[in-house]
């Protein structure tokens, strides 16, 4: 039986940043990674990217080969852990290894959600979340014409636009009433449509795939408003579920997600989580940015540290072309907006208690960072304002 201080299942981001983070703190503590996909740690946040753009691993990996030799990090790909024994710390993988472990680190990721369509289990109905599924798709999309993308989240907007570079017929339905609801108003929602509707794309808005038209493979959809449209395949992009299958069977605490407290220690005392597989104050949260700070943190205190997890502030950008957005916090609730317009370029900073609460900026990104700290700090509404004197009261 092979025996590790530090066991990590998993290889996303909150994988990784805890295997960097123990290390720091730990040199010579031994650390295994166990990880269901064939490929070492990569960015999962450019797999829509690279629908339309060549890539390698050196751009595709977050740490070649030789840094985990160097960092002593050992990592065990393509297997699956079949068995998690809390009672007596230990593994066993479809292989047949044993691992005993010290401390354990679930970071288990998320799978894609699909919703339960008639016809989704059909040819040519897909979702985009690992490495494989890109290279799967990209064969299947390559004789393409016509595809759809379900889900017009900022994910789903940016696949529908990498497609769009390979020259393809691209429709976007969203089930929402108009574009990112979280994180534009109507007004620059309406915005976005037009120019995605300039940009040539088909928009399908308040509107749900009711059933996925073809006989074993896809050829056409049908909506809950009972519109049907010709189509060469699906891509769906409607969000994520966390992994739990590992976990179900033991005495670990899940809900939705993984359940750890704000040292992000599950209800067994040696065994983390971190990650798309979490549960933080009832939500999952699915982002690049807290999987990996979580990870940090996770990893710290397996090392021995006391960190807290507090959920940041979240924030979006959007690049698609000549279509730049940004937008933070929660753009809802307040008691007034600042605004500032300038041909194609919309500034909105929504202010509660004198305080800058959320902003958008639509058009043109570049005060991104001064509007990230001034409402992660919560800075007087006059005070941000000083030189910004083009800003209007609404």
């Amino acid at each position: 039986m092979k025996s590790t201080k530090y066991l990590i299942i998993g290889n996303g981001i909150a994988g990784l940043s805890a295997a960097k983070e123990i290390r720091k703190n730990d040199i010579e503590g031994s650390i295994t990674m166990v990880s269901s996909e064939p490929y070492l740690t990569y960015y999962r946040v450019r797999l829509t990217e690279y629908l339309y753009k060549e890539y390698n691993d050196e751009e595709i990996l977050v740490n070649k080969e030789d840094w985990y030799e160097e960092n002593n990090i050992e990592v065990l790909l393509s297997k699956i852990v079949e068995e998690l024994d809390t009672n007596n710390n230990k593994i066993k993988l479809d292989d047949g290894t044993e691992i005993e472990y010290e401390k354990l680190l679930i970071a288990t990721g998320s799978r894609p959600f699909i919703p339960p369509v008639a016809g989704k289990f059909k040819k040519g109905v897909l979702a985009l979340r690992t490495l494989r599924d890109l290279e799967y798709i990209n064969d299947y999309f390559s004789t393409k014409e016509n595809i759809t993308v379900i889900g017009g989240g900022l994910l789903g907007l940016e696949a529908a636009w990498s497609l769009k570079q390979l020259g393809k017929k691209v429709n976007i339905v969203e089930f929402a009433p108009y574009l990112l609801p979280r994180q534009l108003d109507e007004e620059l929602s309406r915005k976005l449509e037009e120019k995605l509707i300039n940009e040539g794309f088909n928009l399908y808005l308040n509107a749900a795939a009711e059933e996925i038209l073809g006989e074993n493979v896809a050829n056409g959809i049908k909506l809950n408003n009972g519109t049907e449209f010709e189509t060469d395949a699906v891509l769906f992009s409607v969000g994520v579920r966390p992994n739990l299958d590992l976990i179900r069977d033991t005495e670990i605490k899940f809900n939705k997600g993984i359940l750890v407290d704000s040292n992000l220690k599950t209800n067994i005392d040696n065994i983390y989580a971190a990650g798309d597989v979490i549960e933080v104050d009832g939500k999952t949260i699915g982002l690049w940015t807290s999987s990996n700070q979580q990870g940090k943190i996770a990893g710290r205190n397996m090392s021995g540290g006391t960190l807290e997890y507090r959920e940041p502030r979240p924030y979006a950008s959007l690049n698609l072309g000549n279509i730049k957005l940004f937008s933070m916090g929660n753009i809802n609730e307040y008691d007034f907006i600042y605004e500032y317009i300038d041909g194609e370029i919309y500034h909105k900073l929504f202010v509660t208690n004198d305080k800058l609460t959320a902003a958008i900026l639509f058009g043109d990104t570049k005060d991104m960072g001064k509007v990230k700290t001034g409402i992660e700090n919560g800075i007087d509404i006059e005070e941000y304002l000083e030189d910004k004197l083009y800003y209007k009261k609404i």
